[in-house]
């Protein structure tokens, strides 16, 4: 759409745009943000004439160009027709929406008559009038650097003139372009957030209040960058850095009230423009504001010629001030907000995934991964555990001295007897402030959460967040302990009920444990998870046991849930009501049918107490092949495995080799108890510690114990000597052949 202006305009500004063209000996035009032709160009010369006759034709002619320089906020020199020979394009933004494009040269730099003629010659050389053409080219005047500058001083002197008339400068007093101006912006930030960089545009091209306009926004506390500018020398402004209390900019961004200096040429604090190769300003205006958080921010405008009557602009900027104030505001409160649902969903998820973890390690752990991975980015999260002695902590953001070092802090300020239940900031950590969350469970203390931020206002404003994550982290800690106190009670449990049962019921006992080693080595063999493998060997130990006794204490339920499977498998003879059984399950049912087949059976049948169940050992033959043939196959294959792996000629057990008459009299020698009887029948199986101490339900170091009095007893010093010792006494007397 083009633009509309006032016939009464017209003629004066294409009277001025005629006046320049013959000063300056440019050809210029005038364009909308469109690219339509204002004015009538301002030819002078056959080449200038040839040049935009050539465009007449095409709609839009200067568009393709405007789109490829993007938004302008300072005259920018293009080089586009022949190499060499430049022109400049003015932004002129007399009115907030609307933006003119001041376009003049073409002139030719220093030395670079040679190549503007190749270029020329290449181009042109089969135009009709090729040879006024190139007359005219040579007969252009070759500008130095000064001359170019003076020229291009004197086309900003009709930019800003003509920016004045477009915005009715001439019409309309101050106030009421003022009232149009702020009116525009109000009805824009109803529908979005204002963007700096264009109202700063608006401002330097509109009002003349001022040439420049920058805006600086705090960083890190008392440090302010410039990230905006807009109007003459604006490029050279940006991304400059001031500190408070520092110049002109450092002093106004101390107070909350607009600074004002008139003749700042004079000044020396004017030097932090000037060592930015800035013209030094003549005057300068800084309006403070207010941004997120409590961080600050500062308006400047920058004029270079003249004084100026501070009340006419001051009210103004100080409006525009507010404004761009209140848009940052409301901006980062929706930004915010979105930060804040997002984190509450992270929240959900932890208060789901927290309670599932199986020990205080995998708790820092996810914890590390959590926060880390929260949208309010923190510098460094640790997780440090009091009753863990090794590994206390685990972190992300801290080098491992730097994490020993507060760890070491952590414990002299926080105990078990003594302690903040509550989240504190801690602003002496060395760049980052600390929001130090204590873990708490039972109303002891149990670690400290601590995550890091860059700022104070960040750690003030995820306190209350960091807070819930520390709180669902000890519910975890709650859940552990107590997962931990229920293992330790059923290991407690298991242990005194396998004892009573290889006091009363040996040849059970013997089974049982068969039936928990074969278990496990199968399902390890099939490539079961540890953690069911494990479940598999519980199971087979807890086999002489019936159901509603085991239901009555509450522990093992994932391996009773396997026996009540064991149990209705075995109870249906018929394919099409066989009940869907688990896997682990139906390996366990063959460990012990496999077991139950050497079992002796009149001892089985002997005792029948009421908390015992022999049939789990004693099922029927069919029930293998019942089974699904995936498992069946691969237990067979097991089989054939341990055979292979253990050649013997003839089977010969542990329990028969300690009853033989042969050691009868050796182990009354010895003075061997029952108890060391019992580990030494599992050290000729070739048991480990670890398995020994589980068969027995004691402690490794009680097996280590029970090991070194057998040693001393049989005056030998490992378990080779011990199995040579038992075969060779056998074999000496029965002449038995064992392999």
């Amino acid at each position: 759409m083009k633009a509309v202006i006032p016939n009464s305009l017209m003629g004066e500004i294409q009277e001025l745009q005629d006046t320049f063209g013959s000063v300056t000996g440019q050809a210029i035009v005038l364009t909308d943000q469109a690219g339509n032709v204002v004015t009538r160009p301002t030819l002078s010369g056959i080449f200038y004439q040839k040049l935009f006759m050539s465009l007449q034709g095409t709609e839009r002619p200067f568009e393709p160009t405007l789109l490829r320089m993007g938004p302008l906020t300072y005259p920018a020199v293009l080089e586009e027709w022949v190499p060499g020979l430049k022109y400049v394009v003015n932004p002129l933004v007399p009115d907030y929406g609307q933006t003119y494009y001041l376009w003049s040269g073409l002139y030719m730099e220093e030395g670079a008559r040679e190549l503007v003629l190749r270029a020329f010659e290449a181009k042109m050389r089969n135009h009709p009038q090729y040879e006024w053409l190139r007359a005219e080219v040579s007969a252009m005047p070759e500008l130095d650097r000064d001359g170019i500058s003076r020229i291009r001083a004197k086309l900003a002197v009709l930019g800003n003139i003509l920016s004045k008339l477009l915005a009715g400068a001439v019409l309309k007093p101050l106030a009421q372009r003022s009232g149009q101006i702020i009116s525009q912006l109000l009805t824009n930030l109803e529908d979005e957030f204002l963007q700096i960089e264009v109202v700063l545009q608006h401002m330097a091209g509109s009002l003349s209040g001022a040439e420049l306009y920058a805006f600086a926004q705090e960083g890190e506390a008392g440090k302010f960058k410039v990230g905006y500018s807009a109007g003459r020398e604006a490029r050279l402004l940006m991304n400059a850095e001031f500190q408070q209390g520092d110049g002109f900019l450092g002093q106004a961004v101390l107070g909350s009230e607009p600074r004002h200096w008139q003749n700042a040429a004079k000044d020396p604090r004017a030097v932090f423009f000037t060592q930015r190769g800035i013209s030094q300003p003549e005057y300068l205006s800084c309006y403070p504001v207010k941004i997120n958080g409590g961080r600050r921010a500062l308006l400047l405008a920058v004029g270079f010629s003249g004084t100026r009557q501070v009340q006419d602009y001051a009210q103004h900027e100080q409006s525009v001030a507010a404004l761009l104030s209140l848009s940052l505001r409301g901006e980062r409160l929706v930004q915010r907000e979105a930060l804040r649902s997002e984190a509450t969903l992270r929240l959900k998820e932890a208060a789901r995934q927290l309670p599932q973890t199986a020990s205080l390690q995998e708790l820092g752990v996810r914890l590390l991964d959590m926060i880390m991975g929260m949208p309010f980015s923190p510098s460094s999260v640790l997780v440090f555990f009091e009753e863990v002695q090794e590994d206390s902590q685990s972190a992300k953001g801290w080098r491992p001295e730097e994490a020993a070092l507060y760890v070491q802090d952590l414990r002299s300020r926080y105990s078990a007897q003594s302690f903040l239940s509550s989240t504190i900031i801690n602003g002496e950590a060395e760049g980052q402030v600390l929001l130090e969350c204590p873990l708490i469970a039972d109303k002891m203390f149990k670690g400290i959460l601590s995550v890091g931020f860059r700022q104070r206002s960040e750690a003030e404003e995820w306190l209350v967040f960091a807070g819930c994550l520390a709180s669902l982290a000890s519910t975890a800690i709650r859940l552990i302990e107590k997962d931990n106190r229920h293992t330790k009670q059923a290991a407690v449990f298991l242990e005194h009920t396998h004892h009573y049962l290889h006091s009363s019921h040996p040849e059970l006992h013997r089974l049982s444990a068969e039936a928990s080693s074969m278990a496990y080595e199968l399902a390890r063999y099939t490539g079961l998870p540890e953690r069911e493998s494990e479940q598999m060997r519980t199971a087979g130990l807890l086999a002489p046991f019936k159901l509603d006794f085991l239901l009555r204490y509450g522990f093992y339920q994932e391996e009773i849930a396997l026996l009540k499977q064991v149990d209705q498998f075995t109870s249906f003879y018929f394919d099409i009501n066989k009940p869907a059984v688990s896997v682990p399950a139906q390996l366990l049912a063959l460990a012990l049918h496999h077991t139950g087949q050497g079992a002796d059976k009149e001892q089985l049948q002997d005792s029948d107490p009421v908390w015992l169940d022999f049939s789990r050992f004693l099922l029927d033959n069919y029930m293998p092949e019942e089974l699904y043939s995936e498992p069946r196959e691969a237990f067979q294959s097991f089989l054939r495995s341990r055979a292979e792996a253990q050649p013997v000629r003839r089977s010969l057990s542990a329990v028969k080799l300690l009853n033989s008459a042969a050691l009868k009299t050796p182990k009354e020698e010895w003075g061997i108890s029952p108890r060391e009887e019992e580990v030494l029948e599992l050290i000729i199986l070739g048991k480990t510690n670890k398995e020994i101490a589980s068969t027995l339900f004691i402690s490794e170091h009680t097996v280590k114990n029970h090991l070194s009095r057998i040693f001393n007893k049989m005056d030998v010093t490992d378990r080779s000597q011990i199995i040579a010792l038992v075969y060779k006494r056998i074999f000496d007397s029965e002449r038995i052949e064992i392999s």
